[in-house]
């Protein structure tokens, strides 16, 4: 049996890295793109957002994204993840249909804004391995707008037409939730398992908000209140971090969800040194 021409290529790659090839005539297994760095949201903790940023909205010429494009055929696994939102991209249809046509894994990111038929339609006959993680840092209406300024019940509805619509796959897809940790939603970690859990995703993961030191600005947000980036890193709260990561695992392993989290602050005031 012939080998797809992106498995064959993982091969190569694995023997080009073990051999220690200096010019290797094989590419790598997987490519994670971003054709833009368009976002439809205004996120609060979001760099480009802050006051005097002067990060412009840009996307790959036409000749790179083509180049780009071009590899599809020979990479196993495509990830659309970036400061971006693959689903509102003018060219979302056009790309996920070159991955199918290859049969590659595919994995998306998305903020869950966005909801047509067409979308679910594509998902659902994707005849390659699917993942799609929804980036929502929140358990809760009121730090939904703080922090990504939009409406959480208009997410929670697109995401359970989503799910709706994964169930129906022939493959099974693997959907993630993710959230943020700062200040503003520390106290929502448990509460954010157990709504993965209630719409059927299968893991959560958690991340800290970045801290880049002297990277402090403020912005309003739209729930009408200042947004103190600095002040919204973790480290600035490291005993409610770590009692948020404790919850949120003990609410995993009891819903059986996979869960991704940062070290405790202080990995000592667990019995045994874990989470």
């Amino acid at each position: 049996m012939k080998l797809p021409e992106n498995v064959r290529n993982r091969y190569r790659a694995i023997w080009d890295f073990a051999a220690g090839e200096v010019a290797p005539q094989s590419m790598v297994a997987t490519l994670q793109l971003a054709p833009d760095n368009r976002c439809n949201f205004h996120c609060s903790y979001c760099p480009d957002h802050r006051d005097g940023s002067t990060i412009p909205r840009s996307e790959l010429s036409e000749r790179v994204l083509a180049e780009c494009l071009e590899l599809i055929p020979r990479v196993e696994t495509l990830a659309f993840h970036g400061v971006s939102e693959f689903f509102i991209d003018r060219n979302f249809f056009d790309i996920v249909a070159r991955c199918a046509a290859a049969n590659a894994n595919l994995s998306l990111n998305t903020n869950g804004s966005v909801w047509t038929e067409r979308h679910g339609e594509v998902l659902k006959n994707y005849p390659g391995n699917l993942e799609m993680n929804v980036s929502l840092d929140a358990a809760s209406a009121a730090s939904y707008l703080r922090i990504r300024g939009w409406q959480f019940d208009r997410t929670l509805a697109n995401i359970g037409r989503y799910q709706e619509v994964l169930r129906q796959r022939a493959k099974p897809a693997w959907t993630s939730l993710s959230f943020v940790i700062m200040r503003t939603n520390v106290g929502e970690m448990e509460a954010f398992v157990r709504l993965a859990a209630s719409h059927g995703f299968r893991a959560v993961k958690f991340y800290r908000l970045h801290d880049y030191g002297s990277f402090a600005w403020q912005i309003q947000s739209r729930d009408g209140k200042p947004f103190d980036y600095r002040d919204e890193c973790p480290d600035r709260f490291p005993a409610e971090h770590d009692a948020g990561i404790r919850a949120a695992v003990g609410a995993a392993r009891e819903l059986g969800l996979a869960i991704e989290v940062p070290a405790l602050f202080d990995p000592a005031s667990v019995p045994g040194g874990a989470a």
